[in-house]
């Protein structure tokens, strides 16, 4: 009986984990459209010096989010400057290629957007990646915090 729960609760864990997160973005045209013209308005307006949309969290908490400088590292890696990206928010990488495949699905034909997100459903389910991603960038924000507060804080309001 032990092994029958302890099997379930294996099973459980892996399909909460490896459950799709990315894939149904990638299947819903509205949805992906709707995503990439926001993020797209807001490096637009970063990029022009307008002020894009202020975080909620760090507002109302006081205590960056855990995306908190993504829009301005996104900018450094558009004009190429990689380290001053990484030292802004190491996961501006990620959130490039996240939003180019989300982009890519908002207009591609559909067979080949099913075609792409067919097989990122597949490889969230097999590997987890969309949790292990996701683990990442909150043990980053934790050690940002908890390691060098103040001078995650000063990065941020520069």
């Amino acid at each position: 009986m032990r092994d029958h729960c302890v099997e379930y609760a294996l099973f459980m864990t892996r399909v909460t984990l490896f459950s799709p997160v990315l894939s149904p973005i990638l299947h819903d045209r509205r949805l992906s459209s709707i995503i990439s013209g926001a993020a797209l308005l807001q490096v637009l307006l970063t990029w022009l010096r307008f002020p894009g949309w202020p975080c909620p969290f760090f507002h109302a908490l006081g205590i960056p989010c855990p995306g908190c400088g993504m829009t301005r590292a996104t900018l450094f890696l558009v004009r190429g400057e990689w380290k001053q990206a990484l030292t802004m928010h190491a996961f501006a990488p990620v959130l490039v290629i996240a939003m180019l495949l989300i982009t890519f699905c908002a207009l591609a034909p559909k067979t080949q957007v099913s075609r792409l997100a067919n097989g990122a459903e597949m490889l969230e389910r097999r590997t987890g990646l969309t949790a292990l991603i996701l683990g990442g960038l909150i043990l980053y924000w934790l050690a940002r915090l908890v390691i060098m507060q103040a001078a995650f804080v000063r990065l941020i309001h520069s």
